[in-house]
């Protein structure tokens, strides 16, 4: 499913001003409401069931609020320090809207899935907590059920995932007695866009004809069968240790400032390293012998490096090419036809660049 381009640039991460005076609007009304059936309670010294009820889910909202406020500050606030492995997809968003649907049968009767296998390389935290707040959003916001999607689409290849729903009217509840509908962006909203800022995912929604459709497009899908890499390989730093340990790589990097983040990023990795800062020295480094993997700068692209990441196809074809782009958190896996290399985001270096030299390392073995 592709969307067109919706007229409001939903991928801006909202300013921490935008955050405060949101969780100000949002725990200010379940707060009022509570203040006033307490007010009621010291009057009458009485309160029913169902006022008893809603007086401790008005509570339990501003609570919530105050939970989403300070996930926001963590994030704003650089403290997560993400970590990626590979991710079955399909089997974290079907266990989240299953636990959903446990906890609030009559809301999620409607909703419908059609969800397609796909893997993807991120933080498994942090996509746990982006799909959350996706399925919270639209919960608060869906006049019936959502029906959720997660395709994977060939060219570039991308898992993407989904939902949609027709809005509730501003002011309708799910009952008579039901809290008027959250504002057009909620908390949620606001931390869903900062969960999928800090994860490398791109957000994309439309609002047209009362109902709303929101994509989220991970960029760093994996996109070809990794043969020799098991799961236990994968996702647990033992195994990403294993596969790594004694091996040689070759970093091609001209700039001081690319080396050094190339350095930090394999710091604690037993691995044997060498810079050049020529696509001519890295020729008459791989004579004396070629490397396990080849790292560089995308600024070298061009005939030299081109003959270079050739030659090393037909004398080392377990040789993983990784190239660093000077932009960006993302990373694309390479393709097994032509050696194609793998992409990594300068950006992301520090928390993608071991994971997927495993990967390469593994899919090339």
């Amino acid at each position: 499913m592709t969307l067109p381009s919706p007229s409001v640039d939903h991928s801006v991460v909202p300013t921490l001003g935008d955050v405060v005076a949101r969780i100000a609007a949002e725990v200010a009304m379940p707060l009022t409401h509570a203040l006033d059936r307490v007010l009621a309670l010291s009057t009458s010294g009485r309160i029913d069931r169902p006022g008893l009820q809603a007086l401790r889910d008005e509570i339990d909202g501003a609570r919530r609020v105050g939970l989403r406020g300070q996930q926001i500050a963590r994030f704003a606030g650089g403290l997560v320090q993400p970590h990626a492995e590979r991710l079955d997809l399909a089997r974290l968003l079907g266990d989240l809207l299953t636990e959903q649907a446990r906890q609030q049968p009559a809301a999620q009767a409607a909703s419908r899935q059609l969800l397609a296998p796909a893997e993807v390389l991120g933080d498994a935290s942090l996509v746990h907590a982006l799909l959350q707040a996706a399925a919270d959003w639209s919960a608060a916001l869906a006049r019936a059920g959502v029906e959720w999607r997660l395709d994977v689409a060939p060219q570039p290849v991308q898992a993407q995932v989904s939902c949609r729903f027709a809005r509730r009217a501003a002011g309708a509840g799910h009952g008579d007695d039901a809290a008027p509908a959250p504002p057009d962006e909620p908390l949620d909203w606001l931390l869903l866009q900062y969960t999928a800022h800090i994860a490398g995912v791109q957000v994309r929604r439309d609002d047209r004809g009362g109902h709303t459709t929101l994509a989220l497009v991970f960029p760093n899908t994996v996109n070809e069968a990794l043969e020799g890499a098991s799961t236990v390989e994968l996702g647990s730093a033992d195994g990403e240790t294993a596969l790594l340990r004694g091996s040689q790589v070759l970093v091609l990097a001209a700039r001081r400032d690319a080396r050094q983040q190339v350095r930090a990023a394999m710091h604690g990795h037993e691995l044997f390293v060498d810079y050049v800062p020529s696509v001519a020295d890295a020729q008459r480094y791989c004579d004396d012998g070629a490397p396990q993997v080849l790292i560089y700068e995308s600024s070298f692209d061009g005939e030299a490096l081109r003959a270079l990441c050739a030659r090393l196809a037909e004398v080392a074809p377990g040789a993983a090419l990784i190239e660093v782009v000077p932009q960006g958190h993302g990373c694309e896996m390479g393709g097994q036809a032509g050696g194609a290399p793998a992409r990594v985001g300068a950006e992301g270096l520090r928390h993608t660049l071991a994971s997927v030299m495993v990967l390469e390392l593994a899919r090339r073995r």
